[in-house]
């Protein structure tokens, strides 16, 4: 039985079998497997090796394509060979638990921000929104609410309430609604 050695890149070989082939000088690109050698069919021991053919034309290669990854392999290797849906569960998990921190976190400045003293403007839109939740409860809804409180009133020396309200007097436009809440016109 004889060691076949491939003949790719340097057929014919003048070299006898037992030396070792010499090695291709042009780079084949990574991702082509190399061409396989068509079996040659073993030579009994009492046949003497062929003479070497005259060499044979240069054949042309094909052109090496561009890598399109630029030297990368073409998938990220898995370096801890976690299956990808172990590693996507992993991600789900760790931005659950980054949702958690931030929930606490912004329920813990909400607290705070609730608890601080009222700015003088903030507490004067918190009396309005209480002034306007009792017109609309005195009044029925918000629509006839908001007409009352921009139309003119007689027992408010014929000044809208939101007129009134600018002034300051907030204990006048309170007393009419509570008048108009007894009946009292």
């Amino acid at each position: 039985m004889s060691t076949q050695r491939s003949t790719w890149m340097n057929w014919p070989s003048s070299l006898p079998e037992s030396a070792p082939a010499p090695a291709a000088t042009s780079p084949r690109p990574p991702a082509a497997p190399p061409p396989r050698a068509p079996a040659a069919p073993a030579q009994p021991a009492a046949q003497q090796p062929r003479a070497p053919l005259p060499p044979a034309a240069p054949t042309a290669r094909a052109p090496v394509t561009p890598n399109p990854s630029l030297g990368r392999p073409a998938t990220p290797p898995n370096a801890f060979n976690v299956p990808a849906h172990q590693s996507n569960n992993a991600v789900l998990a760790d931005l659950a638990r980054q949702a958690r921190a931030a929930r606490g976190e912004l329920q813990a400045a909400q607290e705070a921000f609730a608890r601080r003293a009222l700015g003088l403007y903030e507490t004067l839109r918190i009396v309005d929104d209480s002034l306007v939740q009792l017109g609309t409860h005195v009044l029925g809804n918000s629509v006839i609410a908001a007409a009352w409180f921009s139309s003119r009133n007689h027992h408010l020396n014929q000044r809208s309430p939101l007129e009134v309200l600018m002034v300051g007097d907030r204990e006048a436009v309170v007393n009419e609604l509570m008048r108009l809440e007894h009946g009292v016109y």
